[in-house]
């Protein structure tokens, strides 16, 4: 009978401390959710993605190199040839300040902005945050008496949009511009073209 006794002690000291801290940790998981539902399952039943909409893909110019040649006092073509690399950043952001995103959670807006991201990932088949480099060998060439200025563009691809959620009842605007690619282009230019050193 004595070795019952501190079970019994146990089971009842157990039992007021469930009733008085066992609320508190569930109020604390919960929080105010409706249906006593976790918060980091909530938003994922409360996202939908309804579409994209495209604003803006244009090339933007990420660098230039400029190779002049003088060959202006020679008899015979002038020919040079040049090797240029490039390295160029695949980016991906999001646009708050269109967002209504004060009456969302940040959780929330992690997910959103996951989704968008893993739908231009699989749209545009790219990687972000990796990097993507060129190496390109040209060879120039000049006419005796003349003088051809050439510039090599470097362009990456820049695609500006939004797309639309809803949240809960809500429909959100998630405006995003993604950068990605890496061309070039090689022009001559006249000598009133040529760029300031």
């Amino acid at each position: 009978m004595l070795q019952l006794i501190p079970y019994g002690v146990a089971a009842v000291i157990g039992g007021l401390l469930g009733k008085k801290f066992g609320p508190v940790i569930l109020s604390e998981q919960l929080g105010d959710h409706p249906r006593g539902e976790h918060p980091d399952r909530l938003p994922t039943a409360m996202i939908e993605l309804v579409g994209e909409r495209l604003l803006q893909e244009e090339s933007v110019i990420l660098a230039t190199d400029d190779v002049p040649l003088d060959n202006r006092h020679g008899n015979k073509v002038l020919t040079s040839e040049h090797e240029f690399t490039r390295t160029a950043e695949i980016s991906f952001a999001v646009d708050r300040s269109q967002e209504r995103s004060n009456q969302v959670k940040s959780s929330l807006l992690r997910l959103v902005d996951g989704m968008v991201e893993k739908e231009l990932k699989k749209a545009l088949h790219i990687e972000f945050g990796t990097q993507i480099s060129r190496r390109v060998k040209i060879h120039f060439s000049t006419e005796p008496g003349q003088m051809v200025h050439y510039r090599l563009t470097w362009k990456q691809t820049s695609r500006r949009g939004v797309f639309y959620f809803n949240v809960g009842t809500e429909r959100h605007v998630v405006p995003y511009v993604v950068t990605f690619g890496l061309s070039h282009s090689v022009e001559s230019l006249g000598e009133g073209e040529h760029a300031s050193a």
